[in-house]
């Protein structure tokens, strides 16, 4: 009669079942996390991405 299966023992699968589920929750608090919270734009805020464009820089356009 066999006991295991002769890769892991009962309580290694046991801790990797373990480990799944810690690592599965850990992911859906992430995310829950991130949804609830606003992205980062730095120490200036948004007012500091909002500059003049350069002098002599246009946009860029299709070429026809």
């Amino acid at each position: 009669m066999r006991r295991s299966n002769g890769v892991f023992s009962p309580q290694e699968r046991k801790t990797a079942l373990w480990a799944l589920l810690m690592a599965g929750l850990i992911a859906a608090m992430g995310m829950v996390v991130q949804q609830w919270s606003q992205p980062s734009v730095g120490p200036g805020g948004i007012e500091a991405y909002m500059t003049a464009p350069a002098p002599g820089v246009l946009d860029a356009q299709p070429i026809n």
